[in-house]
């Protein structure tokens, strides 16, 4: 059998009241395109699996991924684009809110020339202070740190190239940074208003705590965006700072000591240039063993620390035209 056109990942949790409603309608939004749909469920106990379960007996588009406990929205996606197969890889979140009307349109912006394009959600259907302010606030503040243009980052509802995802893996809650990591890769990236909905059904499962690890994601998106082949920079400038501050405030203790008859045992100074000169060697030694980390890293599983988008003339490839 040939390939889908498009490989529609949906994460699962808890959501059995969504999932035919939603297949439904993504039916209808797709009419004569060929896709299919990996529905990963992620650990759910409200019967979501054993509806999954039963619908891929009647669905022969529809392929279900099992997670044994709940590993979260980062892994689901993960394993969606491991076992996605179509050209254009599709995620949306399975609790309706994104509208599966609006996919096409997304594969249509897709081939005006980018390699990722994401939904912006112009006219969120969400609680003002529980999700639209602290969305507001993240979004303004990772394209400050990270430098990206796109208004939503949270959305779920994006399209990619197949070789994009291929090329993304994902930890932890990283998810959230998907656009950003795709950058990181080269990815030319559209956006495109799209339709939100209000939930109709199911509960919500975020929650104002997730703020704190979108921080410290945001934290891992910058090194690994900036740092991830040259980690020397950033401890090795740490290093250097403080073993700089260090001498300044020895030299300072010894002016002290020298013209004031100020003892050492008498001056804390001495004590704070001492552990900063001492932190400065340690960032030192930490940023060497980081860069040792960094190559084997990549040697050993021979990964390639630049992103290649296609290779034109080699024996075997297309050639050049």
């Amino acid at each position: 059998m040939s390939p889908p056109e498009l490989s529609i990942v949906l994460p699962m949790y808890n959501e059995v009241e969504n999932v035919v409603p939603l297949l439904g309608e993504i039916e209808a939004a797709l009419g004569n395109t060929t896709f299919e749909v990996i529905a990963v469920d992620d650990g759910s106990r409200d019967g979501t699996r054993e509806l999954l379960k039963s619908l891929t007996r009647e669905k022969s588009y529809l392929r279900v991924v099992l997670f044994r406990r709940n590993s979260g929205q980062s892994a689901a996606f993960d394993a969606g684009f491991r076992h996605a197969t179509g050209r254009v890889v599709v995620t949306m979140d399975a609790d309706r809110q994104n509208d599966p009307n609006d996919v096409l349109r997304l594969v249509k912006k897709l081939e005006e020339g980018f390699d990722v394009v994401t939904g912006w959600r112009k006219d969120r259907k969400d609680g003002m202070f529980l999700r639209k302010v602290p969305s507001k606030i993240a979004n303004w503040f990772i394209r400050k740190v990270t430098g990206t243009k796109v208004h939503d980052l949270g959305c779920s509802l994006k399209v990619y190239k197949h070789e994009i995802t291929d090329e993304i893996r994902l930890y932890g809650e990283m998810h959230r940074f998907l656009v950003v990591l795709a950058e990181h890769q080269g990815a030319r990236v559209g956006e495109v208003e799209v339709n939100h909905r209000a939930r109709v059904a199911g509960v919500s499962k975020y929650g104002l705590s997730r703020t704190v690890k979108v921080l410290l994601d945001l934290l891992t998106v910058w090194f690994f965006r900036g740092y991830s082949t040259k980690p020397i920079y950033v401890f090795g400038g740490a290093g250097f700072g403080m073993i700089g501050i260090s001498m300044l405030l020895s030299a300072f203790v010894l002016y002290e000591k020298l013209a004031e008859a100020v003892w050492v045992h008498r001056n804390p100074l001495f004590t704070i240039a001492a552990v900063t000169g001492l932190l400065g060697v340690q960032s030192l030694g930490m940023g060497l063993l980081a860069e040792v980390i960094v190559r084997t890293y990549f040697e050993s599983q021979s990964r390639s620390p630049y992103p290649i988008s296609e290779r034109l003339g080699f024996p075997g490839e297309k050639a050049i035209e």
